[in-house]
C-alpha cells in the first residue's frame, strides 16, 4: 500500500480520496472523445464546411485541430494510465490536462454560439463537456493536493522542524 503521509490518520484519509476510478473514468472518456474529434476532423470530410463551424474556421484550419485533439487526448489517457499505476508524477498533467480540456470545449460552443444562426445543438453538447472538465480538473487538483505532488506539506514540515529545533 502507498504511504501518502507518516501520520496514519492524515494517510487514510488521502488514501480515501485518491482511489482510483473517482474521476478518472470521467477524465479518460472526455480524452477518448477529444481522440475522437481529431480523428473525424481528421478523416476525409470537411467537417468545418458545416455553418455550426464557420467561425471556428476562422481561427484554425481542421487539419491542425485535428492534430491536437489527437495529441492532447493520447497525452492525457497517458497520463492516466502513468497516474493509476504510480501516483505522484501525474496529478499535474491530469490536472493542466482537465483544464485544457475545459477550455477547448469551452471555445468550440462559444464559436459555435457565435456562428448562430442556426441555432446547434452542439452548444448544448460541447458546453456540458466544458463542465464536466471543470469538475474533473477539481477533482483532480484535489489528487495533486492529498499527493502533495508540489510538496508543499513536505516543505512545511520541514520549515517546521527547523523553527523548532534550531540545531537541525
Amino acid at each position: 500500500m502507498i504511504v501518502y503521509d507518516s501520520d496514519p490518520q492524515i494517510n487514510e484519509r488521502i488514501r480515501r480520496a485518491v482511489r482510483y476510478g473517482q474521476t478518472r473514468w470521467a477524465e479518460i472518456w472526455l480524452s477518448l472523445i477529444a481522440v475522437g474529434v481529431g480523428l473525424i476532423l481528421l478523416g476525409p470530410t470537411e467537417t468545418f464546411s458545416n455553418s455550426d463551424f464557420r467561425v471556428i474556421a476562422c481561427v484554425i484550419d481542421e487539419r491542425p485541430a485535428g492534430g491536437l485533439c489527437m495529441f492532447f487526448g493520447c497525452v492525457r489517457l497517458g497520463a492516466l494510465w502513468i497516474n493509476g499505476r504510480r501516483g505522484r508524477e501525474t496529478s499535474i498533467i491530469r490536472t493542466i490536462g482537465c483544464i485544457g480540456g475545459f477550455l477547448f470545449w469551452l471555445a468550440i460552443a462559444f464559436g459555435m454560439v457565435l456562428a448562430v444562426p442556426p441555432l446547434s445543438t452542439g452548444i448544448a453538447v460541447y458546453t456540458v463537456l466544458a463542465m464536466a472538465e471543470l469538475h474533473a480538473s477539481g477533482r483532480a487538483a484535489g489528487d495533486m493536493a492529498a499527493e502533495d505532488s508540489l510538496g508543499i506539506r513536505r516543505r512545511r514540515r520541514r520549515d517546521a522542524r527547523s523553527h523548532t529545533n534550531p540545531a537541525a
